[in-house]
């Protein structure tokens, strides 16, 4: 099949795979899409997939491999270890994907997932959605040379995603976003977690050091009392604090005088500082709060995977990039130490990765 029998008058067809959450999101923004036309969604369950289909006026199928003949492009959106299972063969019949994160259920399943594409030179984005956050680009694009980044990604419990745990529903957000600066090699990891409502770990800090010298300390949780998600990013050029939910980005850059050396605060006369204690922010080191466009980020990821599909580029987050992501996850929870809430004083603390947990495929294959 080529991709230009799947195409009409510049229109895109594309079905959605999975009608969970994610897949219901994703299905009625296409729909809404003049460039793209909405062929099919697939789902397992009839009532799922036949709810979605309704609310949009396309197909309802069973079968991912149905749809091969029938779209250009698909979103995966099944539960995580379904992912390889339905992008292999579609990537092999000559379709197009955006995965959502994580790109696969191991790192096995991720490098096949990266070779099939280039076998058959197809696109293959993977939906780690924050990199097309206007906040985080705004942030990225004023810092500079990053040396520190420390973030928080919480969440009240949601009954969503529980076939992984937070390190590959939340924590890897943040994992590709420090992998997006380029920081080198991973040289050391330290990891602790909490569990609570299963097998799974539920909340995680992590730090991450990096050759190029970068330290990224990572918390993520899925059991916070409120929604949270903030980065601060330090630099040479400034320190930049991004709230995702505010949507504000923050920037304390510094003023001439510091950037030279001339400004050494034990020397300024005691009776100048208490004037200029108060005006710090803004004759030392200046603060701004940068102004955030409004935008819809899965709206730009599909924006990113229709272009990538038209012009032959390669998509902002790759299959290879989703894989690199995967792989320091797992790095994660490899040396993860876990203490269960709850448990006895003196047998709480275990090694998530020697737990044995059945479903729970993160140890790293090859």
């Amino acid at each position: 099949m080529t991709q230009t029998r799947c195409q009409t008058m510049n229109r895109t067809k594309v079905a959605v795979i999975g009608c969970g959450h994610l897949g219901t999101i994703h299905a009625r923004l296409l729909a809404a899409r003049e460039d793209v036309e909405l062929v099919a969604v697939v789902d397992p369950s009839a009532a799922s997939r036949d709810r979605v289909a309704q609310s949009h006026g396309c197909r309802a199928i069973g079968d991912p491999y149905e749809l091969v003949g029938l779209v250009a492009a698909a979103i995966v959106a099944a539960p995580t270890g379904l992912h390889a299972a339905v992008s292999l063969p579609l990537l092999e019949a000559g379709l197009d994907l955006l995965i959502e994160k994580p790109i696969a259920a191991s790192v096995e399943d991720a490098r096949a997932i990266v070779a099939m594409a280039r076998r058959h030179a197809r696109v293959v984005a993977v939906g780690h959605v924050e990199r097309f956050n206007p906040a985080w680009q705004m942030a990225v694009a004023r810092a500079g040379c990053v040396v520190s980044l420390e973030s928080a990604r919480m969440a009240p419990f949601s009954f969503r995603s529980m076939d992984v745990g937070v390190v590959h529903d939340l924590l890897i957000h943040d994992i590709d976003l420090v992998l997006s600066l380029n920081p080198g090699r991973l040289d050391r990891v330290d990891a602790h977690g909490l569990i609570a409502t299963g097998g799974h770990e539920d909340a995680v800090r992590a730090r991450l050091v990096f050759s190029s010298g970068l330290v990224a300390d990572l918390s993520a949780s899925r059991i916070h009392p409120a929604m949270e998600r903030r980065v601060t990013l330090w630099s040479s050029d400034a320190i930049i604090a991004v709230d995702f939910n505010a949507k504000s980005v923050e920037v304390v850059a510094p003023s001439d005088a510091v950037r030279s050396g001339r400004f050494v605060a034990a020397d300024v006369p005691m009776d100048q500082r208490a004037g200029l204690k108060e005006k710090f922010f803004e004759s030392v080191l200046h603060r701004q709060t940068l102004a955030v466009p409004e935008a819809n980020a899965i709206v730009c990821e599909h924006d990113d995977f229709l272009s990538a599909i038209r012009t032959g580029r390669a998509p902002t987050v790759p299959a290879s990039a989703g894989a690199a992501a995967l792989e320091i996850a797992n790095r994660v929870i490899d040396g993860l130490v876990c203490t269960r809430l709850g448990a006895e004083a003196g047998c709480s603390t275990v090694s998530i990765a020697a737990c044995g947990v059945p479903g729970f495929p993160y140890r790293k294959t090859g």
